[in-house]
């Protein structure tokens, strides 16, 4: 069955951005008919820092000469000196700053969502502690999201990654004590089945109005890998979305250290993996 319009389908430029220029992303994505990306930033393709943002004029020239349209934006937040559970309180603020930068970039380029994840605070205190200090760096982030029109989606990550972000439960306790429309949930595939969960157990948690995105990929449940390479179910996973009425894109987030040499054909193998299930 064809569960999607092939429209919903999106790609994370992740596995480009290190080797290769935005400017070659853009002519693949074209090449494939990709039309909706998601885009990471923080990177020399797409610099922010606390201090500011790069000028966007060759970014939104490149996307607008391939035709492609800006889904979302992940500023980058794994590993990084920027996350949200951080403790210090000089970095709290360089944090903030550096989010809100996010933010701005995805309203100026038109995308609509900041995909963002928990933070992992320290693995040597208390996971509430962590788990407040995140909270709290949303609720702040959501003014400015609120401001330039612009949701947070909320993903998870896995247990050797953070110490309060990792369960379906880590995301909806966040959820509650945000307590804002700016600030959603969404579905990372890899994360979740990691943790035993299933598709339909965040869609009965927080409603299909309140997940607003995924990073879709395949997995064994570990890696973030191209569909037919992993141990998940392509067709039962799509139903899933689809017999929950997700009105979200479909994004590929891909990590495995091969797909760097040549993201373009794995990009092309992913896609016709898709081919019997979108119209």
């Amino acid at each position: 069955m064809r569960y999607f319009s092939k429209d919903r389908f999106c790609n994370f430029n992740l596995h480009y951005d290190t080797f290769y220029s935005l400017k070659y992303f853009c002519e693949c994505m074209e090449k494939l008919g990709i039309r909706n990306v998601e885009l990471i930033a923080g990177h020399p393709s797409l610099f922010i820092d606390h201090h500011g943002i790069c000028d966007l004029t060759e970014t939104k020239k490149l996307l607008r000469e391939h035709g492609l349209k800006t889904a979302a934006i992940s500023a980058q937040s794994c590993r990084f000196r920027y996350q949200f559970a951080v403790r210090e309180p000089e970095v709290i603020e360089q944090t903030f700053a550096f989010f809100s930068n996010g933010i701005r970039v995805a309203a100026e380029l038109g995308a609509g969502i900041l995909q963002v994840n928990p933070g992992w605070g320290y693995w040597d205190e208390p996971r509430e502690e962590a788990l407040k200090r995140s909270a709290d760096m949303f609720s702040r982030l959501c003014t400015v999201a609120e401001q330039c029109g612009v949701r947070m989606a909320c993903e998870t990550l896995r247990p050797q990654e953070s110490i309060m972000g990792y369960r379906l439960q880590d995301v909806k306790e966040i959820y509650d004590k945000v307590d804002h429309p700016c600030f959603k949930a969404m579905i990372d595939t890899c994360a979740m089945g990691v943790a035993g969960e299933t598709i339909q157990d965040w869609f009965d948690a927080f409603g299909s109005e309140n997940i607003i995105h995924t990073h879709f990929i395949d997995g064994t449940p570990y890696f973030h890998m191209i569909w037919g390479e992993g141990r998940r179910n392509l067709g039962a996973d799509l139903k899933a979305l689809y017999d929950n009425h997700y009105q979200g894109l479909i994004s590929q987030e891909l990590t495995v250290a091969g797909y760097y040499l040549d993201p373009f054909e794995y990009d092309r193998k992913n896609l016709e993996a898709f081919s019997e299930y979108l119209y």
